[in-house]
């Protein structure tokens, strides 16, 4: 090595050790970082998806051990949080760029004391605690200050030295100290939840609740006399009742109440829209409820479906309405009253949010209330259309 590219190094290590005593549960990450000097590096420490640091010595020597070790602690978010990979979408170079600030901001929303000018949503003028795709979306509506700077891309991509299985056994490593050690941000701490606890996909768990209950009702067998037995012609004295197997019949009970906002109707009635078609039913039975029941409309798509209603909840109105069907899916933000007893039906609830809850005879899949934002303020509650 040059005396420029020792002096990179060493000042690379100090930073490290600066970043591991500001945020000692993200010590394994930035020990397992490894630099790479070489002047086309951009001047803040950008790090390739094989956790290599790419330093520019004329930078390093010129900038803070603290600024350096802020920029250390900020690349290791990137690599964690796997925004790499989740970058695969914005390949174009505008909404390249406009990820990367995404990016940025995802992690830079609870990293105090970074250098003047780095993006943050407070500097973005946007809400805390979102992911970056929602960063995305929203960056797309307004324009980024030209004094803002984001971190910047390595130029090339080094030499792996981890397996993407020891990447993810790093990953779990950290989010398990976070968790022991405690004292870490919020966003840290989000993050250490999912990696330890992910959830599974709340389509899927819907998915294959509905085909369950899909499932025991087409199970349900009977005699009719509406078509012959085809043991008919061993006894042609005697009438034999076929066998039949009805087509289960599927209704789907939408709060209405003013709590509930079109914008998580729209999404998980889209969603159910997609299982049932798949599981070859082609109408859906929709019941409209606030403190009372509307008319069922049978539609054959859910974007068919006219919300009626927007006072209280009392979903026992619904339930009721829907007592002749097989199949009840209900969709709600569990702040209603339940009946004391099981109904006869096979009941999927989906909650939106985490706030309600569901009776314990009931299937229950919770679906997460999209993030606040302006687009969701414009689309107002259904009280409000109706």
């Amino acid at each position: 090595m040059t005396g420029g590219q020792d002096t990179a190094v060493e000042r690379f290590a100090a930073a490290r050790l600066w970043a591991a005593g500001r945020a000692p549960y993200l010590a394994s990450a930035l020990f397992a970082l490894t630099p790479l000097v070489h002047d086309t590096a951009p001047p803040r420490l950008p790090a390739d998806e094989h956790w290599n640091v790419h330093l520019n010595p004329d930078a390093v020597r010129d900038t803070p051990v603290p600024e350096l070790g802020w920029w250390l602690i900020h690349q290791v978010g990137h690599l964690l949080r796997s925004h790499h990979a989740r970058a695969e979408p914005y390949r174009e170079p505008e909404s390249r760029l406009r990820w990367d600030r995404a990016a940025d901001a995802e992690i830079n929303d609870d990293l105090d004391g970074g250098p003047a000018g780095a993006i943050s949503p407070e500097t973005l003028g946007l809400p805390d605690g979102l992911l970056a795709e929602r960063y995305a979306e929203l960056l797309d509506l307004i324009d980024v200050p030209p004094h803002l700077v984001g971190c910047g891309r390595a130029p090339f991509t080094g030499p792996s030295a981890m397996t993407a299985l020891e990447r993810e056994l790093l990953a779990r490593a950290v989010a398990a100290e976070i968790e022991a050690r405690g004292g870490a941000t919020g966003g840290w701490r989000r993050w250490a939840e999912a990696e330890l606890r992910p959830e599974v996909d709340w389509r899927a768990r819907l998915a294959a609740l509905v085909r369950r209950g899909l499932a025991q009702a087409a199970g349900r067998v009977d005699y009719s006399y509406r078509r012959p037995s085809r043991r008919a012609g061993a006894v042609p004295s005697i009438v034999l009742p076929a066998l039949v197997r009805p087509v289960p019949r599927i209704a789907v009970v939408i709060d209405t109440s003013g709590s509930v906002t079109r914008t998580g109707l729209t999404q998980a009635l889209g969603e159910l829209d997609g299982v049932l078609r798949a599981a070859g039913h082609r109408w859906i039975e929709a019941i409209c409820c606030d403190t009372e029941a509307y008319p069922v409309q049978r539609v054959r798509r859910a974007d068919q479906v006219e919300l009626a209603g927007g006072g209280g909840t009392d979903l026992r109105a619904g339930l009721a309405a829907a007592a002749g069907a097989d199949v009840v899916i209900v969709l709600t933000d569990g702040d209603t009253p339940w009946p004391e007893r099981r109904p006869r039906p096979y009941v999927v609830v989906c909650l939106f949010g985490e706030r309600g809850s569901a009776p314990p005879w009931a299937s229950t899949v919770r679906v997460p209330r999209p993030p606040a934002d302006a687009a969701a303020a414009s689309a107002g509650r259904i009280g409000n259309e109706t």
